[in-house]
């Protein structure tokens, strides 16, 4: 299978600069050969066949497999765009990129669905189901704050990697303190080992938060939900029910795809990524009011709040969030407030998305 070689990382990035859409950043810079590199490697003539049960990506001259890439470090560094940056240049149609949360609720779908071989490892077979439609796999926001899923993924990707596929991730965590001080981390270290062998870590910890470089920072203070529904819709909110998967849920009001919605109805119920992806596939915009103070002992609500936002991010759908706090005064303490912030920093872009409505 021939590859055609596409414009290059580095060379999508200083047009970027040059039509004046990018300021220069020295992590991101640095970053730019090891795109490159990636990219020129993924780009060699592969086969794919079946070996022992199993379909691998094999090169065709008998190289070994590229290292992926691991991008780590604070929120609005660039490291979504410079995965991206990889994905476009690729000259194969046989890669993905997903979001971390929902890919992992498609793994335990496919435990539960997979019927393989008896002579087969079922995580070979996921694995090699997965490699016939991505030899690259590119994972935003990767975190694990489950040790079932971190052993659980650990022998996926290892069966992966066997199949031949390329991983590249974001992460706000550099791969050393994933799942640091966590129940049983010693559970945890074989996946560490093979994230390691396998990727090539990237730090971009110096920047900027270029989010919020944008523009104005936007408040979710004060403010009438009720009447920033009427001057976008030009009619008074409908109270309703949506269906989410298997819940179904209060609106405020909808009107040609923008969701109104109390934050007690997204983030305390017992919702998840699954049905965080039947929104975003409904919404055009989202609205959330009533959202509370976050520092006493709501966990569960508040990481609720950063999968929503990961994934209306991932999706550029715009967001209007109301509270009678800042979100400074929000964020809520313990593990999960290094990532409350990261999704601070993205709603602050989405809600710029917002004001031109």
């Amino acid at each position: 299978m021939s590859q055609t070689t596409k414009i290059k990382p580095s060379e999508r990035y200083q047009e970027q600069l040059t039509d004046g859409l990018l300021t220069r950043d020295e992590d991101q810079s640095c970053a730019l050969p090891y795109l490159d590199s990636l990219v020129e490697s993924l780009s060699r003539p592969v086969v794919l066949s079946a070996h022992k049960g199993v379909m691998v990506w094999r090169y065709e001259d008998g190289a070994a497999e590229p290292r992926g890439l691991y991008l780590h470090g604070p929120v609005g560094r660039g490291k979504s765009m410079l995965m991206q940056s990889v994905f476009d240049s690729v000259p194969f149609e046989e890669k993905r990129r997903v979001h971390f949360h929902p890919f992992l609720d498609e793994l335990h779908h496919r435990l539960h669905k997979a019927k393989p071989d008896v002579s087969v490892d079922v995580m070979l077979y996921i694995a090699s189901n997965i490699a016939t439609e991505s030899r690259l796999l590119c994972f935003d926001e990767f975190f694990i704050d489950h040790i079932a899923d971190g052993m659980l993924l650990g022998r996926l990707l290892d069966a992966l990697f066997q199949c031949g596929v390329t991983l590249c991730a974001t992460s706000n965590w550099e791969p050393d303190n994933l799942f640091k001080g966590g129940y049983n981390r010693a559970s945890f270290l074989p996946l560490l080992k093979i994230i390691k062998k396998h990727v090539e870590p990237l730090d971009l910890s110096a920047g900027a938060d270029w989010r919020r470089k944008g523009g104005p920072t936007a408040s979710i203070k004060g403010g009438s939900a009720e009447a920033d529904f009427f001057q976008l819709t030009q009619s008074r909110p409908d109270p309703g029910k949506l269906a989410l998967g298997r819940h179904e849920i209060l609106v405020r009001g909808n009107r040609d795809g923008l969701y109104w919605f109390d934050f007690s109805e997204l983030c305390v119920r017992s919702l998840g990524a699954a049905d965080y992806m039947v929104l975003c596939q409904k919404a055009t915009t989202v609205m959330i009011s009533a959202i509370p103070d976050l520092r006493a002992n709501v966990a569960d609500s508040a990481s609720r709040f950063v999968i929503l936002v990961d994934l209306l991010y991932e999706s550029r759908i715009p967001l209007r969030l109301y509270s009678e706090l800042e979100f400074d005064e929000l964020c809520p303490e313990g593990p999960v407030a290094f990532e409350f912030r990261r999704a601070a920093s993205r709603c602050h872009e989405l809600m710029r998305l917002n004001c031109s409505m």
